[in-house]
């Protein structure tokens, strides 16, 4: 589709992707998947939210096809990993444009970004 058939589509093609994407967790969510698969509890610490919270959102976004989620058993253990799904993995780039458009516009208007935790 050429850039002049996308703005004559009457509903804006950004607002599809924030649809998907947008929200205060979503975002915080996919931008720490990027390093890798995560359990719910390593996406729990590393996000802050709450459980019901956190399974609302990763249920939407896998509802979406943009994350999987995959048991895993480990012994007597069993738990859950999210990761990617590969259409998830498109949005990458994406995310990745978003955090240097961030932390430019962060420097520019003297907001301070908090140094996150990682997965670990």
């Amino acid at each position: 589709m050429s850039k002049m058939e996308i703005d004559k589509i009457r509903d804006c093609p950004v607002f599809a992707t924030i649809k998907v994407i947008g929200g205060k967790w979503k975002p915080r969510i996919l931008w720490h998947l990027r390093d890798g698969a995560a359990t719910f509890g390593e996406l729990r610490r590393v996000v802050g939210v709450s459980e019901k919270v956190l399974h609302e959102n990763l249920l939407a976004l896998t509802r979406d096809g943009i994350v999987s989620r995959r048991p895993v058993k480990e012994g007597e253990m069993v738990y859950v990993e999210y990761r990617y799904t590969e259409l998830g993995l498109s949005l990458v780039p994406v995310l990745n444009a978003m955090g240097d458009w961030g932390v430019g516009y962060a420097q520019q208007s003297g907001l301070e970004l908090k140094p996150g935790r990682r997965v670990s």
